[in-house]
C-alpha cells in the first residue's frame, strides 16, 4: 500500500505478525464471544483484532464496521464474517462466525435452565446492569475513535455524527431513516472533497 489514504481491502492471508491462524480465529472469538456480556461486541473486536493483534489497521476496521452496518442482519455477526475473510478466506469467515455463536449460546442455554430453576436475585440483576454499563462505554469508546479517525482528513464526519445523535436520540426519529437521509449528504460530501483532493 503505497498511499495511506488508499484502503486495500483485498484478502491478505501472508504469513507474518498480522495473519492470524485459524486457530487464532476461533480463540479470539470464541473469547468475545464468552467475555462480552451486555453488548458492546464491536468494541471488544477493535480491542483485539485492532489494537491488540494488529491484524486490521484502524481504516480497514471502520471500512469492515461500515459495511456490516449497512448490509442487513447484527452487525457484530456481519464483522465477524468480514475479518474472518480477510485473515483466512471463507474458511475464516466460517470459524470466526460460528466462535462467536456457539459457545455463548450454550452458555445462555445452561443459564436459562439454571435461572429456570432457582429464579434470578437482585444481586444478579445489579450485576448484569453493572455489566451492561460497561458495555455501553466500551461501545462510545469505539464511535470515539471511529469520529476521530474519520477527522484526520476531514471535519465535516462530525456535523454527519452531531446529525444522527440530534436525529435519533434527541428528536427520536427512527435511525433507519436518519441514515437514510444523512447518507446522500455524506456520499456527496466524500465525493467532492476526494474529487477536489
Amino acid at each position: 500500500m503505497q498511499e495511506d489514504d488508499k484502503l486495500d481491502l483485498k484478502d491478505d492471508t501472508a504469513d507474518g505478525p498480522a495473519s492470524g491462524s485459524l486457530w487464532d480465529i476461533i480463540k479470539m472469538f470464541g473469547y468475545i464471544g464468552l467475555t462480552s456480556f451486555g453488548g458492546g461486541l464491536s468494541a471488544w473486536i477493535y480491542l483485539e483484532a485492532v489494537e491488540r493483534r494488529r491484524w486490521l489497521k484502524d481504516d480497514e476496521f471502520f471500512a469492515g464496521l461500515a459495511l456490516a452496518q449497512i448490509l442487513p442482519g447484527p452487525n457484530v455477526i456481519n464483522l465477524s464474517i468480514f475479518i474472518g475473510h480477510r485473515r483466512r478466506g471463507v474458511i475464516g469467515a466460517t470459524a470466526a462466525l460460528l466462535s462467536l455463536l456457539l459457545p455463548p449460546m450454550v452458555v445462555v442455554i445452561a443459564l436459562a435452565m439454571l435461572i429456570h430453576r432457582i429464579g434470578i436475585s437482585t444481586g444478579v440483576q445489579s450485576a448484569l446492569q453493572g455489566i451492561a454499563a460497561g458495555a455501553v462505554g466500551t461501545t462510545l469508546c469505539v464511535g470515539y475513535r471511529s469520529l476521530r479517525n474519520a477527522m484526520r482528513r476531514h471535519y465535516w464526519p462530525i456535523f454527519i455524527a452531531i446529525a444522527t445523535f440530534v436525529g435519533a436520540g434527541i428528536l427520536h426519529i427512527s435511525l433507519l431513516y436518519v441514515v437514510l437521509g444523512l447518507l446522500p449528504i455524506s456520499f456527496a460530501l466524500s465525493w467532492n472533497i476526494d474529487k477536489d483532493a
